[in-house]
């Protein structure tokens, strides 16, 4: 049975990373698309390209790309952006459909009621395309005040919370586009039993 794809939406810093991994402590598998795309930056063919549009001066001490550097790039430019999530999504989407694939043959969650759910946790799912590949979509909604809290916990400057989402989707088109919102404003907990809530819906 083909598993279900859970797709993970919210604005910067909201969370969205932390309600996957709750998800995945219940018993789904996550996905993390940001560790695909690292792990695309590394293919000789992809860093080439990479170093051709943006230069060598992306590489680390190491000769690796500095994706800090990548990412102040592509965070203030709009072009910029796109042409990397042009360069690195499709085979992100690929890989994901081909996991699919593999888990429609796997193993029987413990009530037999189907393959173990999928969930992807990728910060330009709409913007990719890779919404294409889930079934249900969950927005994290937090406050800007919150959400400029944590980023602070990041080390980001005042307003990057805000830069960086000028380059993505309205968070009122995610949250109109979701199936389900969890409300990521209160204590871990409280968070944790919206995501719990949502679960035993899903695998019942």
């Amino acid at each position: 049975m083909r598993p279900r794809v859970i797709g993970i939406m919210g604005g910067v810093a909201s969370g969205k990373s932390m309600v996957a991994e709750m998800l995945g402590s219940l018993g789904a598998e996550v996905i993390h698309a940001d560790e695909m795309a690292h792990e695309l930056l590394e293919k000789p063919e992809i860093k080439e390209k990479v170093l051709e549009r943006w230069g060598k001066g992306l590489l680390g001490v190491k000769g690796e790309i500095d994706r800090g550097k990548l990412a102040s790039i592509v965070f203030s430019n709009g072009e910029a952006l796109k042409e990397l999530t042009n360069l690195l999504h499709p085979p992100i989407l690929e890989s994901i459909r081909r996991l699919v694939l593999e888990r429609s043959e796997g193993e029987m969650d413990r009530k037999g009621k189907g393959s173990i759910p999928l969930v992807l946790d990728a910060a330009l799912l709409l913007e990719t395309g890779l919404d294409e590949a889930c079934d249900l979509l969950v927005f994290v909604e937090a406050s800007p005040e919150v959400k400029e809290e944590r980023s602070r916990l990041k080390g980001w400057s005042s307003g990057e919370v805000q830069r960086r989402e000028g380059f993505q989707s309205p968070e009122s088109q995610k949250k109109k586009r979701a199936h389900v919102v969890i409300n990521n404003d209160s204590s871990k907990e409280e968070t944790f039993r919206q995501v719990k809530d949502f679960w035993q819906k899903l695998v019942l």
